[in-house]
């Protein structure tokens, strides 16, 4: 018993204090800043990469293969990394994803001296990939670090993560074309992958190294064993609906990428013009995404609450951007989509959009309140994936469906799709019943996984100050496991 506690104490030892207020700064800070990095790589290519691309020889097929590849592969990886979350830890596989990105972008400089096509395209078709692996890990360890850092504002540390998140896309075009000018191909990606490197080293120093030696090696394949396993957690309603919420937020924005553009041209005349446009989502999203963080904690309007109201704003933006056929104004769709009208809908739709992603971690770590520290990589992989899935399939569907049917109509489909999976969100709101302790506004849960929890770790939760919400009925008292259980969680949640 005794060997058995030392590997625990030892296992716990791995996770990052949460004290430390100012380790935590740090760790958000190196975070930031390789967010930033790491997402102006996907954008970077926007300014020059086509221009450069068609000057070889390649077609537009080839060149939205290279694009596109970078959100596939971490849609596809994502899922793997809880796994090496779980067996190598958190920082040595968000390290690991950055030196990743870092080596497969300055590599990326090479590809302008290659002069035989198929090599050309191959080269950079493979390295994007390697930059989409490496971003799968970076990006769900990142979540997985910003949720064990500090529990109790997981949202609103998401919400100033996503403030890098939405600069880097918004810079990456800039910085490459301003790199692209000053020092040829080479530069924008020699300087992007340097630009990793201070965030690389700043994480080896702050945060604790959490490889496995020795004894803990079974200790923490008896952790990866009992830990939940993505499938699982999709099982539940609660979870696979903010999981659907994830996709649909991100596909609605990557939506109006192929579109937007062609739709506004008789008011918008230039590149610049429709630049400004996107900015105003861009902008509104970036600005918004922490006071959605700290208005969704639980304490306040909870992250459910601001999640379907950030979906209605979606819709609403939705219906105005058309303007939809189905508003009293379609007649008048020349007049009536001015430039302010535009700008207004823009603005609902990006408020909307930080309002309906931000929150969604903390959604989901409620929805595992009995195992949340378990369950904390494989819903960070779960959410990088879901956002890689969004951004692959929002082109397409925008592409297929403006073509077919229209812009106006295309936006309205997408505006009727989001107030349907709102309706959803509030069905299951009112299914689940959660008990309140304290909030007047509370999150809800889903099912609780199968599992022992006994009172006695309802208390030790309690004690700290959770606010803790379960389903009826879904408590399996269980007296052999409930003392050790109760006794590990108050070590997991001690301060």
């Amino acid at each position: 018993m005794a060997s058995h506690d030392d590997d625990e104490k030892a296992l716990g030892s791995r996770k990052m204090p949460r004290t430390n207020r100012y380790a935590k700064c740090l760790v958000l800070v190196c975070i930031n800043l390789s967010n930033l990095v790491c997402h102006s790589v996907y954008s970077v290519l926007a300014s020059f990469f086509p221009q450069e691309a068609r000057a070889k020889g390649l077609s537009d097929e080839p060149i939205g293969l290279v694009f596109a590849v970078f959100a596939a592969v971490i849609f596809i990886s994502a899922p793997f990394v809880s796994t090496a979350l779980n067996s190598h830890g958190k920082r040595a596989v968000y390290v690991s994803g950055q030196a990743i990105v870092a080596v497969g972008t300055m590599f990326f400089a090479c590809a302008d001296n290659i002069t035989n096509l198929p090599a050309y395209f191959s080269w950079c078709f493979v390295l994007r990939c390697v930059q989409g692996f490496g971003s799968a890990l970076e990006e769900t360890a990142a979540y997985a670090l910003i949720a064990e850092i500090d529990p109790e504002a997981v949202s609103f540390n998401l919400g100033v993560t996503e403030i890098s998140t939405g600069l880097g896309y918004m810079i990456g075009p800039t910085v490459g074309g301003f790199l692209f000018s000053v020092g040829g191909f080479a530069l924008p990606f020699v300087a992007i992958g340097v630009a990793l490197l201070p965030a690389i080293l700043l994480i080896l120093w702050i945060v604790p190294d959490d490889r496995l030696t020795g004894r803990q090696q079974a200790a923490a394949r008896e952790e990866l064993a009992a830990s939940t396993p993505m499938r699982h957690l999709l099982a539940r309603p609660q979870i696979f609906a903010i999981a659907l919420t994830a996709i649909l937020g991100n596909s609605d924005y990557a939506f109006l990428e192929p579109t937007l553009a062609g739709h506004v041209e008789s008011i918008a005349t230039s590149s610049t013009a429709v630049g400004m446009l996107f900015s105003v989502t861009s902008l509104t999203y970036t600005l918004a995404a922490p006071l959605m963080g700290w208005l969704s904690h639980k304490d306040k309007m909870g992250p459910r609450n601001v999640i379907i109201l950030g979906i209605a704003l979606q819709a609403a933006g939705f219906l105005l951007i058309g303007p939809s056929p189905l508003l009293p104004l379609a007649h008048r769709a020349e007049e009536a989509m001015s430039l302010s009208v535009l700008c207004g809908a823009l603005f609902l739709f990006g408020l909307g959009e930080a309002m309906s992603m931000t929150p969604l971690m903390e959604d989901m770590m409620l929805s595992c309140v009995d195992r949340k520290d378990d369950a904390i990589n494989a819903l960070s992989a779960l959410m990088t994936s879901c956002f890689s899935l969004g951004q692959m399939i929002g082109p397409l569907i925008g592409s297929f469906m403006a073509a077919r049917l229209g812009f106006r109509w295309a936006s309205t489909l997408l505006a009727l799709g989001l107030m349907l999976h709102a309706c959803v969100l509030v069905y299951l709101q009112r299914l689940s019943k959660p008990h309140q302790a304290g909030s007047m506004l509370a999150a809800l849960t889903g099912q609780l996984p199968h599992s022992p929890v006994g009172a006695d770790e309802l208390s030790a939760l309690n004690a700290h100050g959770d606010d803790i919400r379960v389903a009826h009925g879904d408590i399996d008292h269980d007296d052999d496991g409930g003392s050790s259980d109760a006794a590990r969680l108050q070590r997991k949640w001690q301060s």
